[in-house]
């Protein structure tokens, strides 16, 4: 216990301590580019969560595993399939880039979220073998490396969102040649059989949860791609300052997720838990966001424009109903983390695909219909009702076995 004490401190502060620098860096890009420029940084990076699903498909989930199967491989082995894996889809995408789309932000977003996997299945790594302040150097180092480089640049060049682009991607590429000096006893050369047996093993993991991350996409990025079609660009950035703002919440609930899935699955392996510890659990946890989100009533308006300052007057309204909408991930996160260890995958791809088909629609009728307050309300709903369809359908049939 003392154990999973330590490891969740450490994966939240981290993760708090890293977020603290896009928090701090909002007023500053808020103002230098204002509602229309920052909208440009929200549109790059909704580009990069869907290229992310595609490129990287969630062989950074199968790198912690595998890591738990005594399948005859190494863990550098998958992590070299891996790389492997993410090189070769980003060089087809390049030129799907280079034939299909002229606009610059998505060849960068591509590029982006290359490295992005790459440094994901490092810090994967670091997860699975539980060394916790290792995975703490290398994300603060990615932070700090980030921050910097976006004051540098825009401090000496012609202020654009690409500066911030090229600041995150050179931040990438740094904090992966930390991650791999400091596992680096842990490398090894893989014979191209292992590399072959790992790559099919990951392709056949991750690819039915491409389904089931786009779902997660559709609720958590297409909001953006549509108030960019159906509303001003001004608005957008109003919207996107807002979820920055908010989103602390989804990265407390990850941190919190990434620090007890080894531990949760070391316990399921081992039979301690069952569904009357994690009915306790959804319990407590509702009682909790409940109460986070009445204290988020009260916040004074005041407050968000000193933080991003002029011509964002709408960030208070969307803020509060954001609250809600990310809490409510929490009761999927949990869930699905544990239906994969059970290797219930496609189960959840079908649930998080409905979920995400009734998310789109609402979200389109919202956009086509009425304003954009409306667009949190859409999240809240589509994360309720798939959490109620993995509960009923996956969830509670799961054969938990008691520990006399």
């Amino acid at each position: 216990m003392r154990k999973i004490t330590s490891d969740t401190l450490i994966y939240v502060g981290g993760e708090l301590l890293v977020k603290l620098f896009p928090f701090v860096l909002l007023p500053i890009l808020s103002r230098a580019l204002g509602p229309e420029g920052y909208s440009d940084i929200s549109l790059f990076n909704t580009y990069v969560s869907i290229l992310f699903i595609f490129i990287g498909i969630n062989t950074s989930s199968a790198v912690i595993q595998f890591y738990f199967v005594p399948d005859g491989l190494k863990d550098s082995d998958y992590f070299n399939a891996s790389v492997i894996i993410v090189l070769l889809i980003t060089i087809l995408f390049l030129f799907i880039s280079a034939i299909f789309f002229s606009n610059a932000i998505f060849l960068l977003a591509v590029l982006t979220t290359s490295l992005q996997c790459i440094y994901t299945n490092l810090l994967s790594q670091q997860q699975a073998r539980k060394e916790a302040r290792k995975y703490l150097v290398i994300q603060v180092s990615n932070a700090i490396i980030s921050f910097v480089l976006t004051l540098l640049l825009l401090a000496y060049l012609p202020i654009t969102y690409k500066l911030r682009v090229y600041a995150v991607s050179a931040s990438y590429l740094v904090s992966i040649l930390i991650s791999i000096y400091l596992s680096r006893r842990y490398f090894n050369v893989s014979t191209q059989e292992d590399i072959t047996v790992a790559i099919k093993r990951m392709f056949l993991f991750g690819f039915p949860l491409i389904i089931h991350n786009l779902s997660f996409f559709a609720r958590s990025g297409l909001d953006r791609i549509l108030i960019a079609k159906f509303f001003s660009k001004s608005l957008l950035g109003n919207y996107s300052a807002a979820f920055q703002l908010t989103v602390f919440i989804t990265v407390i609930l990850m941190a919190i997720n990434k620090a007890m899935t080894p531990h949760v699955y070391e316990n399921l392996k081992n039979h301690k838990y069952d569904l009357k510890f994690f009915n306790s659990i959804f319990i407590k946890y509702l009682l909790l966001s409940l109460l986070v989100t009445v204290l988020s009533y009260f916040l004074p308006h005041q407050l968000y424009e000193i933080i991003t300052g002029k011509g964002y007057d709408y960030v208070k309204d969307i803020s509060f109903l954001m609250v809600p909408a990310f809490l409510s991930q929490g009761f999927y996160m949990i869930m699905a983390t544990t239906c994969m260890y059970f290797n219930e995958n496609k189960k959840i791809s079908y649930c998080t695909f409905t979920g995400g088909v009734i998310h789109a629609i609402l979200l389109y009728v919202v956009c086509l219909k009425l304003n954009i307050f409306y667009i949190p309300m859409v999240l809240l709903v589509s994360n309720i009702a798939i959490s109620v369809l993995i509960y009923i359908a996956i969830f509670r049939k799961l054969n938990f076995q008691n520990v006399e």
